[in-house]
């Protein structure tokens, strides 16, 4: 039965977002470049034969569409970031400077990449998952005598204490580094 809320019509346009969405970034990183400033026909070919190549791989168009959510939270999370400063009496043009001139952007820039990179490797490892599975690795039966599903080893994974240490140094040495590289031309400057 046909009712209101059944989008069963709109799965069959599931390859248009991701056509369109690497044809226009694509397109945009092309014309930014020294090389194809004057030949805007040239980058738009290659934008849309990439675009066409996307459409060919099933894996790509399941990714893509799998981390346009996570991208827009992650930028709406953002905006929500920038409102809340802002709320609490920060002016537009400090948070501008923080973001661009301070020695923080650098490390703002780093994070900003590795959240994308872990949405990308993500989305893509789920993709991969669902289409030939990762469970006859897994091996172990969980508490119930079932053979774990790939979600359950995906967070066995990511809390093991191995891997939670890792990133706890990692993230100190990140600081440490910031810091350091923050403090040295300043007090070689004195």
């Amino acid at each position: 039965m046909a009712t209101p809320l059944d989008i069963s019509l709109l799965a069959k346009f599931d390859i248009i977002f991701p056509f369109l969405l690497v044809m226009i970034l694509v397109y945009a990183f092309l014309s930014r470049l020294p090389a194809f400033k004057e030949k805007q026909a040239v980058a738009f070919l290659i934008a849309f034969l990439l675009s066409i190549m996307t459409l060919m791989s099933p894996i790509a168009i399941r990714t893509i569409n799998m981390m346009a959510p996570w991208f827009i939270l992650f930028m709406i999370f953002g905006m929500f970031l920038l409102i809340a400063y802002q709320a609490l009496g920060v002016s537009e043009g400090t948070i501008t400077d923080v973001l661009t001139k301070s020695h923080y952007s650098k490390t703002i820039v780093w994070w900003i990449i590795a959240i994308c990179l872990i949405i990308g490797i993500g989305s893509l490892a789920t993709v991969i998952s669902q289409r030939e599975g990762f469970v006859s690795k897994l091996g172990e039966p969980t508490e119930t005598g079932a053979l774990p599903t790939e979600e359950i080893g995906f967070w066995r994974t990511v809390v093991h204490p191995k891997v939670l240490g890792v990133a706890l140094i990692l993230l100190i040495a990140m600081f440490t580094i910031s810091r350091l590289a923050g403090i040295a031309p300043e007090a070689v400057s004195k």
